[in-house]
């Protein structure tokens, strides 16, 4: 398995622990809520033994009242989850830390969207 793989494969079971399915860059059409969507992206590949990326989790509910207490709560349990977390999976050692935390607005006032941002720091070792 390619290390992006495995390491999609681990965030993607850190965030099933929390309330919501969870996918990669998009739901499917019908996708109940409360969910969350992942993204990784490179930030930077310095010179030296370590990848740089950036890891963004968008959680989406649908409250007509436009309480964001369930989203509230799911980005609550994600920042506690992923901020100064190391999680050892040889050859992997991803290491994350809470960056951001945006409340966005949509056209559809019934539709919450929040969106995290944490950088991670991901070393690999030669088995």
């Amino acid at each position: 398995m390619s290390k992006t793989s495995a390491l999609r494969k681990l965030v993607r079971d850190m965030l099933q622990t929390v309330t919501g399915d969870t996918y990669h860059k998009r739901p499917p059409s019908g996708a109940e809520y409360p969910y969350k969507v992942y993204r990784l992206s490179s930030v930077a590949f310095p010179n030296s033994d370590r990848d740089d990326l950036e890891l963004e989790v968008d959680i989406w509910d649908r409250n007509p009242t436009t309480d964001p207490k369930a989203a509230e709560e799911i980005a609550d349990q994600l920042e506690v989850l992923f901020n100064s977390t190391v999680v050892p999976q040889p050859p992997l050692f991803p290491a994350f830390f809470r960056d951001a935390r945006f409340d966005l607005d949509d056209p559809d006032k019934a539709l919450i969207h929040i969106q995290l941002r944490f950088q991670v720091q991901l070393h690999e070792m030669e088995e």
